[in-house]
């Protein structure tokens, strides 16, 4: 099995994010784990599992994490919970 991808990256004003991207043992599965710090303090984690992802779309998806409307709503929800 192929070893797990790493990303570091700036999410929004100070909240970063430690990324990796791990292999399943389906072909076109991914978890994508991410770690979230707020200022320099662990702000908690999450994951989500691509489903139907070749490996360079599975990249893309781990190294542009800010640009994805729909895991930086779910970061969202994580963090502040649902709001109205």
């Amino acid at each position: 099995m192929d070893e797990s991808q790493h990303y570091i990256t700036l999410l929004e004003g100070r909240l970063q994010a430690a990324i990796e991207l791990r292999p399943t043992h389906s072909m076109d599965d991914w978890l994508l784990i991410i770690q979230l710090v707020y200022d320099g303090d662990p702000a908690g984690s999450t994951s989500f599992t691509l489903h139907g992802y070749t490996r360079e779309e599975a990249e893309a998806v781990a190294a542009n994490v800010s640009d994805n409307a729909f895991l930086m709503k779910e970061i969202d929800e994580y963090l502040w919970g649902e709001s109205d």
